[in-house]
């Protein structure tokens, strides 16, 4: 997960959680302070439609990363002041919560939780970890196994993942993101210079997808950067749309008012005798 996640991390086993339950989350808000959340070469496609791709380096190599919040401080568009998730796409280490991985002692990866945050209680609650089913004692419960499935389809993809993004490195597509070494995104120009014989290579590594996927992701950058400076300017008035002025839809104010702050950009481009000046 992000470098900001504060909450405590346990493997998950019977010998602990025997007892433990755990209920869902009302909302994302235990999300608003990642900066990015870990995706699969196989959910890089989906993941590009929504967000910007990143590459961060761990001590088992180079991992691609959904990009919640461009900046290292500040509100991510992507989660409303109340938690709401604003995306079209949920990654699946986000659906999961509160349960995660966490890396084992023989360099992979097991199933673990996160205690402390409010929604796992060594006392009975909404779901049971573990079923209490007679001579299953160490077998997860239904809604935990369906979360744990989420995972464990994670931790398979990782292998594949961690090879693809390491090809896109050797071979130079990776630039360190707004000068930071610790960040990366897919290098435009070294992408459009490949010949034939890097395409086949890439091809070979599983990395073509991904290529593309953070390629196409880049379009994001742009409006999160004016979406963050939106978010942090404080509250303004939220126009109506033009469609509906009595009653706008919900959930549109936001959206709207950003169209608006995009509108007075200066960056934006004049077209001589159409543009009003």
């Amino acid at each position: 997960m992000s470098d900001n996640v504060t909450y405590p991390l346990r493997a998950l086993s019977w010998d602990r959680h025997k007892s433990w339950s755990w209920r869902r989350p009302a909302d994302y808000g235990f999300a608003k302070q990642w900066q990015s959340v870990p995706v699969t070469v196989q959910e890089a496609v989906s993941a590009a439609s929504c967000f910007p791709i990143v590459f961060s380096r761990d001590r088992n190599g180079i991992l691609p990363q959904a990009l919640l919040r461009r900046g290292p401080e500040g509100q991510s568009a992507f989660i409303g002041p109340e938690g709401q998730w604003r995306a079209a796409w949920l990654p699946p280490r986000l659906a999961a919560w509160p349960f995660d991985l966490i890396e084992d002692v023989a360099g992979g990866q097991a199933l673990a939780l996160h205690e402390d945050s409010n929604l796992a209680s060594p006392e009975p609650g909404q779901y049971r970890i573990y079923t209490q089913a007679e001579g299953a004692p160490d077998t997860l419960a239904p809604e935990a196994a369906r979360l744990a499935a989420l995972l464990k389809d994670h931790a398979e993809a990782r292998p594949a993942t961690a090879h693809s993004a390491k090809a896109l490195h050797d071979m130079g597509l990776l630039a360190a993101f707004e000068g930071k070494p610790s960040m990366m995104i897919v290098d435009r120009q070294a992408a459009a210079a490949l010949d034939e014989a890097a395409v086949v290579l890439l091809h070979r590594a599983g990395a073509l997808g991904l290529l593309h996927a953070g390629l196409v992701s880049l379009a994001h950058l742009d409006w999160m950067e004016r979406a963050e400076r939106f978010l942090s300017s404080g509250p303004r008035p939220q126009p109506r749309l033009v469609f509906n002025r009595k009653n706008p839809p919900a959930g549109t104010g936001f959206l709207a008012a950003l169209a608006t702050d995009v509108s007075a950009d200066e960056a934006l481009i004049q077209f001589p005798g159409l543009t009003k000046q």
